[in-house]
């Protein structure tokens, strides 16, 4: 990875060819900070967005937003790495990371501001056609997440620099009241503590089989028959921008990183029952379509859900 004063540049790519210029590219990273401070958000600036209470709007061009790592000594964080694999080895649009800036115990990702409309406030103005075009674009951004080597994907959770040890993971799939799991040193240790959360939940259940298929459900273990792979963990219509340019953005990286491919397929339904939460409405042509999207994980889902009580205990 080439750092420059200003900006991170993928491996293989020169600084002027790939990154076009930035409207803070003179700037220090105090005269960065100083902007933050006095920044708008952008839910300020537009009632239309929804989840941007924590991303501010330093200039025409630039946002800022405090990275989400659980692991505060990290200098690197887990979501300005993935901005950068996903912007080098695949073509799904993503704001380019122009700087991270350590502000006391917090870093600072300095990114692109993506204008356009989140697709949670489009959809139902979309035809069907470009829902349906808007469904196929979001499958192959999965398939090429799903196709990235890397030499960190042996190891589950979030993305890590080289010779750096694993960190902790977060995601819908370890729900909310302990939100930080692991890490886990290895897929096994992954799949050991999934497997050892569906024990508690059955406890808790105090389901004791009295028939083979509830026997068969009890020993029923974590699936982790599949390669770890990158996933977002995070997709729904809130995090999908329909660029102004006319391309489909995916923003908000903080829970990717590499799990089992199934994750991506429940942590999307779960942020799907999670959307009408907060936007007050279903959606039921995209329910069905996230099967499509995602691959259908019937079984892994039916199993996250009898296991999910299991999170509930350290």
């Amino acid at each position: 990875m080439i750092t420059t004063r200003h900006r991170v540049i993928p491996p293989g790519r020169s600084p002027t060819e790939h990154y076009a210029p930035s409207d803070v590219e003179q700037l220090t990273d105090q005269q960065i900070l100083q902007l933050e401070k006095t920044a708008p958000r952008l839910s300020e600036e537009s009632r239309e967005l929804i989840g941007a209470e924590q991303i501010r709007h330093i200039t025409p061009g630039t946002v800022t937003k405090s990275a989400e790592d659980e692991d505060t000594d990290t200098r690197i964080p887990s979501e300005a790495l993935t901005l950068e694999l996903v912007y080098r080895c695949t073509t799904i649009p993503v704001p380019r990371l122009r700087r991270v800036i350590r502000d006391h115990d917090t870093n600072v990702i300095v990114m692109d501001y993506i204008p356009g409309r989140q697709l949670s406030h489009v959809w139902r103005e979309m035809s069907t056609w470009r829902k349906l075009r808007v469904v196929f674009t979001l499958r192959s951004y999965v398939l090429q997440l799903r196709a990235i080597q890397h030499p960190g994907s042996a190891i589950p959770g979030p993305i890590v620099p080289p010779g750096h040890p694993p960190r902790q993971c977060t995601s819908p799939l370890f729900n909310w009241k302990y939100e930080w799991r692991g890490p886990f040193a290895s897929y096994d240790k992954l799949a050991a503590f999934f497997n050892d959360r569906y024990k508690v939940a059955l406890v808790q259940h105090r389901r004791v089989p009295t028939t083979k298929a509830e026997s068969r459900v009890r020993a029923d273990p974590f699936d982790n028959s599949g390669p770890l792979v990158l996933t977002h963990q995070d997709i729904n219509m809130r995090n999908i921008i329909v660029g102004d340019d006319g391309r489909l953005w995916l923003i908000d990286w903080a829970w990717a990183g590499f799990y089992p491919g199934w994750f991506e397929f429940v942590a999307t339904r779960i942020q799907s029952e999670n959307e009408e939460t907060v936007v007050h409405r279903s959606e039921p042509l995209w329910d069905l379509l996230v099967p499509f999207i995602c691959g259908l994980y019937d079984h892994q889902e039916k199993w996250w859900r009898r296991m999910a009580v299991g999170m509930e205990y350290k």
